[in-house]
């Protein structure tokens, strides 16, 4: 991250046409956290050799209109290796290759369905949040269940397979806060779970076996999330595992539920748009998908 902040400063300036004066009385007068720069400090940083905390430097890409994912991109900035090896579960049939195909079902792919119901049955006998998600549905069976959920909830299935093998699914749900609650407390009337439809906030169920998977899933959420036009909406994250736990932490999300199944600890996590924008972490899964997907 070094590189990037003191590569985006002294490109920003030098395309101003501005000294590093007038740049730090540009900073110091439009943040009550910068109003102490001195014109030493801001030359340390544009010559690397000191660098600003992650969220002041997130301030000064936000009031320069600076997108940080865009200029790692652009300046083809390779980051620091994130040790990613505690928040999936290790698979040794795909050890080393992060080769993947991709499936999204939603409204516009409901076509595609039906070659993937043996992956939904999968999914069903691992995700004990999916497998809620059916039950409450009241269909008897997955593939109307998850009609249903793509009616009623705009629900969004993301499923990562390397050959034959499942590696990798996600769902996400457009619903209210307390559907979750409800959820893992099964106590969800399905006769009446069009009352939980909401605009946002996005509500996800994630696992991944690979690097490449997890870096594919979480990065396309938190992108997804922040599309969302309306800033107070809300991503909620849930899992019973204990390093998708830790993975919450490096989010800077807060845990607003508990729930103990089946010796589980389940956790309901919030993340705002400012804890995305605030977590390293968060930056490295938004870039990693966004090469992907320019790579396609």
């Amino acid at each position: 991250m070094k590189y990037l902040f003191e590569q985006i400063l002294k490109k920003y300036r030098e395309k101003s046409g501005v000294t590093q004066e007038i740049m730090v009385d540009l900073l110091s007068h439009n943040s009550s956290k910068l109003k102490k720069l001195d014109n030493v400090t801001f030359s340390r940083w544009e010559r690397g050799i000191t660098i600003p905390p992650f969220k002041k430097q997130i301030e000064i890409y936000q009031l320069l209109g600076v997108d940080p994912i865009d200029e790692i991109i652009n300046l083809n900035i390779e980051l620091p290796k994130v040790d990613n090896d505690n928040y999936f579960i290790s698979d040794y049939y795909t050890y080393g290759n992060d080769e993947f195909n991709t499936c999204v079902l939603n409204r516009n792919t409901l076509s595609d369905l039906d070659i993937a119901l043996e992956e939904m049955e999968l999914i069903f006998d691992s995700d004990h949040y999916f497998k809620q998600l059916i039950k409450a549905t009241g269909k008897n069976s997955i593939k109307k269940a998850i009609e249903s959920l793509m009616a009623k909830l705009n629900a969004e299935i993301v499923i990562c397979k390397y050959k034959s093998r499942l590696i990798a699914h996600s769902i996400t749900l457009y619903v209210s806060p307390d559907f979750l609650k409800d959820l893992m407390c099964d106590e969800i009337d399905y006769t009446k779970i069009n009352n939980y439809s909401s605009n946002n906030p996005l509500v996800i169920s994630f696992n991944a076996s690979t690097n490449g998977s997890l870096k594919y899933i979480l990065g396309r959420i938190l992108t997804n999330f922040l599309d969302i036009p309306n800033i107070d909406s809300k991503l909620y994250l849930i899992s019973g595992e204990k390093n998708k736990h830790k993975l919450f932490v490096k989010l800077n999300s807060k845990i607003k539920f508990n729930e103990f199944i089946d010796s589980k600890n389940y956790k309901l996590s919030e993340v705002t748009k400012i804890n995305i924008h605030h977590s390293k972490d968060a930056l490295h899964f938004l870039v990693d998908f966004r090469r992907m997907e320019y790579e396609k």
